[in-house]
């Protein structure tokens, strides 16, 4: 069986047997990958603390095609993101990027720009202050990799770029402004929800730090995203790690 190397990030691991795990990885070179680590759980381990949930690693495993689950070889620590494992708020939203990207259906094709912005998302929630933005904008930047990305730029029906609040409509992803939506139904969307929808999408995550949005905003930008990605990706279901959160 030939070896391959990539780097991943651990998505998902459950207990095997006595001493071993299955972990579920998103990796650089191969996708989704699932994999066994025997004896990561015995107290001499050469995984060591590795195979922590939420890690970044790099990794080298047996490759046999014929094989759903590839027998893990080796793995070190690239980053650890201490400041997530020292919060439970961080953690929560992280593992809910970590979630998502799990319960998406995105086989064993790599996606490089994906596993790019999957990784920026888990160090700008180690860094940043406002870490519940990162969320948001993570899951408006992946829109675009999905190649569902809503157009927020122009109105549907006049062309024009508006600043007041709009009607969004999540079947065609584009919205229709004040002036217009009298004519068309649509989700409603203050100004400041707007705004914050075009800076998630746009911005750089370093640069969301301090974006402010009132709590009846965030209430609309969260509704929006999760009906967004509920009608447009099949089958994806609430994130637990979410729902947790909110109960914090």
């Amino acid at each position: 069986m030939p070896l391959k190397k990539t780097e991943a990030i651990v998505l998902k691991s459950l207990r095997q047997g006595e001493t071993s795990k299955i972990l579920t990885l998103y990796t650089r070179a191969f996708g989704k990958l699932t994999v066994i680590a025997k004896g990561a759980r015995s107290m001499r381990s050469k995984f060591g603390g590795s195979l922590e949930l939420l890690n970044y690693i790099s990794i080298v495993f047996y490759e046999k095609e014929t094989r759903e689950i590839q027998l893990l070889s080796q793995a070190d620590i690239v980053e650890f993101f201490a400041n997530i494992k020292r919060s439970v708020e961080k953690t929560a939203l992280a593992m809910a990027v970590c979630e998502l990207v799990n319960n998406l259906e995105i086989g064993i094709e790599p996606n490089p720009s994906l596993f790019k912005l999957h990784l920026e998302a888990l160090k700008a929630i180690n860094q940043n202050e406002n870490p519940m933005n990162v969320l948001r904008a993570f899951q408006v930047k992946l829109l675009n990799i999905l190649g569902i990305r809503p157009d927020f730029t122009t109105c549907s029906k006049c062309k024009n770029q508006k600043q007041g609040g709009v009607a969004f409509d999540i079947t065609q992803g584009s919205f229709i402004c004040e002036a217009c939506r009298k004519q068309a139904a649509g989700m409603i969307l203050s100004a400041d929800s707007f705004h914050a929808l075009r800076s998630f999408q746009r911005d750089s995550f370093a640069s969301l730090n301090g974006l402010l949005i009132s709590e009846p905003s965030c209430q609309q930008v969260d509704g929006f995203i999760a009906a967004y990605l509920k009608y447009h990706i099949e089958g994806l279901r609430d994130l637990k790690a979410v729902k947790f959160f909110k109960k914090l």
